[in-house]
């Protein structure tokens, strides 16, 4: 099995009410809401991190 490691994340006061609501409407964890984004932002920057992982440039520098 993997090592796993643990964070604390602190959000502005805006975007953890957007999330206390988000959980109120799902029934879920504001953890788990907030996982579910980073897993979904990995996901859709696949690519991109392969190419950072290569030592080559973000290719969205300069937009």
């Amino acid at each position: 099995m993997s090592e796993t490691k643990q964070t604390t994340i602190r959000f502005p006061g805006p975007v953890y009410q957007r999330l206390e609501k988000a959980s109120e409407r799902t029934g879920l964890s504001i953890n788990s809401l907030v996982t579910i984004a980073c897993l979904d932002w990995l996901r859709r920057h696949e690519n991109q991190l392969a190419l950072w992982g290569q030592g080559k440039e973000d290719p969205h520098d300069g937009e």
